[in-house]
């Protein structure tokens, strides 16, 4: 009787201490759980393979032209909704070319519409079922799918508009392809704009005696690219070239006075004069340089120290060239100066010359179709202009240092 009286007198206290036990792994557990790392094993995802034939609508590249070209032809369709043709010829295939006489398009753009029609050189393929088409100022491009049908010509299987088939009437004759929009809703309507806008020019010559000779005049996109050396400097030169990195106006030292390069819109200071050829594009304070040989130059007969040109703007800037008194001083690609939050450009610069008249020049090369984007002239009353790290300081060592007979060079980068 005792017994079961001390039993029962222990039960409420062995379950209070199990529940208190409980209590305390439960609480252990809530605590612990969110700082415990926790391992999950996802299941592995299906293997898919994008076709590397597919383009990105938005694309880019500073990539040279010539290559950017060279890729396109290795490249195939993909069929996103139309099986591939047979690859056989038709009446269409050859490489075509054409100049488009209005404004380029000299900016980055990554919402602007696909084949929205823009001046300079447009390359066209027809090869075996297979229709390349590039922009070479700003590296656009697309391939797609096409077949032959009597006078009808079908593409198809877009990246851009994979949903739409394209269908055009089309004419051969001496060389040039003429293509006519019967329906094509690709791009808001613009490629059917695009391709048949003017007539496209056959790169091929138009006979075997022809060929065997290369002796013809080919139509502008088929030539062969001028053979331009990297940014170069001659080497015997009674100046000195200094090519500075970015925006000058952002040193620690800017020029001291500036013209604008597109003096209908700021006129110079007094005492300086820019011109600038019929061709060129006024942008604001910009002059654009698109067709070949394009220029704007300031002339001045004040006492000053330096000279320079800026050239900014984005990566679709190109070649040129700086003369100074006539004589040429530095050539290059003017987007590989600097670059950086999508800017692109330098400032060239001259000093070392004596008091008189002076003219500095810059001037478009044809290397490719990029225009190239003046920005302004500057002038330095002493020395020339300075950035906080200056060459030959720790971290911005000269970059060359050359002795010419008498005559020293130098070309120096500065950020």
């Amino acid at each position: 009787m005792d017994t079961r009286v001390e039993l029962t007198k222990r039960i409420p206290i062995l379950a209070l201490i199990i529940l208190a036990a409980l209590g305390v792994a439960l609480i252990f557990l809530i605590v612990r759980s969110p700082l415990r790392p926790r391992l999950v094993t996802a299941s592995p995802a299906p293997s898919v393979t994008a076709p590397p034939t597919v383009l990105s609508p938005a694309i880019q590249s500073t990539a040279h032209p010539t290559s950017i070209w060279s890729a396109l032809l290795a490249q195939t369709p993909y069929p996103h909704t139309t099986p591939l043709p047979d690859s056989s010829r038709s009446p269409v295939d050859g490489t075509y070319a054409k100049f488009d006489p209005s404004w380029p398009q000299w900016w980055a753009c990554l919402r602007c519409a696909d084949y929205r029609p823009a001046g300079g050189i447009w390359k066209l393929q027809f090869d075996q079922g297979v229709m390349r088409i590039y922009y070479d100022v700003t590296g656009w491009r697309s391939l797609a799918s096409f077949t032959v049908s009597g006078d009808r010509l079908h593409v198809f299987n877009d990246p851009y508009c994979p949903q739409d088939a394209g269908e055009y009437a089309w004419s051969l004759a001496d060389g040039s392809l003429e293509l006519e929009v019967v329906d094509d809703p690709c791009s808001i309507n613009l490629r059917g704009e695009n391709l048949s806008q003017q007539p496209w020019l056959a790169c091929e010559p138009p006979d075997a005696a022809t060929a065997a000779s290369d002796d013809w005049d080919k139509p502008p996109g088929c030539e062969e690219r001028p053979a331009f050396l990297p940014t170069a400097i001659p080497p015997d030169l009674d100046v000195t070239v200094v090519i500075h990195r970015g925006d000058a106006r952002k040193y620690s030292k800017p020029p001291d006075v500036y013209a604008v390069a597109n003096s209908a819109d700021l006129p110079p200071p007094k005492g300086i004069q820019v011109t600038y050829s019929d061709d060129s594009i006024p942008y604001g304070l910009n002059r654009i340089l698109w067709q070949e040989g394009d220029w704007v130059q300031a002339t001045t007969d004040a006492a000053f120290a330096a000279m320079g040109v800026q050239f900014y703007g984005d990566y679709i800037i190109g070649w040129a060239r700086v003369l100074f008194d006539g004589v040429e001083v530095w050539r290059g690609d003017t987007s590989a100066i600097w670059s950086d939050l999508g800017q692109h450009g330098g400032y060239v610069e001259i000093s070392g010359f004596g008091p008189g008249t002076h003219t500095i020049r810059a001037e478009r090369l044809a290397v490719d179709s990029r225009p190239v984007r003046v920005l302004y002239f500057g002038f330095s009353n002493e020395a020339g202009v300075k950035s906080q790290a200056t060459a030959g300081e720790p971290g911005n060592p000269a970059d060359s240092v050359r002795v010419a007979g008498a005559r020293q060079f130098r070309a120096r980068l500065r950020y």
